[in-house]
C-alpha cells in the first residue's frame, strides 16, 4: 500500500510550515519519505496512512531537533522498545507520558513492528483511562535511539537497538499477544509499577547521567 502523492505533498507542506526556521524543506521531504518506507510495507488500512505517515515523521523530527540541541523542552526523552510494539512498549510508553508529564517524553518503538496494536491491549489500557485507539506500531530507528537519554529494552536483546548511546535499562517482561485478557491486564499492572519507578528515577530532583 502506497501514500497518495497529493497526501504526500499535503504532509511534507504542513510539516515544512510547521518547522520552518528550523528544518528545511529538504529535510522534511527527507522525513516524510522515511516514514513512508517505515510504514507502507505494513499498512493494512488506507484511511489511516496519512495520518501515521504524518505522526512518524513529525516525530523523525522531533528526534533529529533534539539530536541538534534544538529542542527547548527539556524534557528527558524516553524510548521503549519491544520485538513488535504492539503491546509491552505501547503501554508503558502511554504510563511514561501519563504518569511523566512534565518531567519526561517517551516514545515506543519495535523490532519487527506488527500491523496494529493488540486489541486486548488497547482495551486494557482503556480500563485505566487511556486511549490506544488511534496508536500504531512504529520501528526503531536510529534518529530515535540517538535522541534518547534512557532506552528501555523490553524483552529484546540490546544488541538488536541500532546505535545505542543512552542509558539502558533492561525489562524482562514476556509478550502479551495470544495470551488473552487476564494475563495483559497483569502485564499492564506489572508496567505501570515499572514505569512509576523509572520516572521517579529520571524526574529533575534525581536525574540520571547518560552513558558516554
Amino acid at each position: 500500500m502506497q501514500l497518495d502523492d497529493r497526501d504526500h505533498e499535503q504532509i511534507v507542506a504542513d510539516l515544512a510550515t510547521r518547522y520552518e526556521g528550523q528544518f528545511t524543506r529538504e529535510e522534511v521531504e527527507a522525513a516524510v519519505r522515511r516514514s513512508r518506507a517505515h510504514l507502507e510495507p505494513n499498512a493494512t488500512i488506507p484511511d489511516f496512512l496519512p495520518v501515521f505517515v504524518r505522526r512518524f515523521a513529525r516525530d523523525e523530527l522531533v528526534h533529529l531537533a533534539e539530536e541538534r540541541g534544538l529542542d527547548p523542552h527539556g524534557l528527558h526523552d524516553v524510548l521503549f522498545v519491544c520485538n513488535g510494539n504492539a503491546g509491552r512498549s505501547q503501554m508503558a510508553a502511554a504510563f511514561a507520558n501519563q504518569l511523566g508529564a512534565g518531567r519526561v517524553r517517551a516514545w515506543s518503538a519495535g523490532i519487527n513492528p506488527m500491523g496494529q496494536v493488540l486489541p486486548d491491549v488497547v482495551e486494557a489500557m482503556r480500563e485505566v483511562g487511556i486511549d490506544l485507539a488511534e496508536s500504531y506500531p512504529k520501528p526503531v530507528t536510529g534518529s530515535a535511539t540517538r535522541a534518547a537519554e534512557t532506552i528501555v529494552a523490553i524483552g529484546v536483546p540490546p544488541e538488536q537497538l541500532p546505535e545505542q548511546g543512552a542509558h539502558l535499562v533492561e525489562w524482562d517482561i514476556a509478550p502479551v499477544i495470544g495470551q488473552g485478557p487476564e494475563t495483559t491486564r497483569a502485564t499492564r499492572d506489572d508496567i505501570r509499577a515499572r514505569v512509576e519507578e523509572l520516572v521517579e528515577a529520571i524526574s529533575p530532583s534525581a536525574p540520571w547521567t547518560t552513558t558516554p
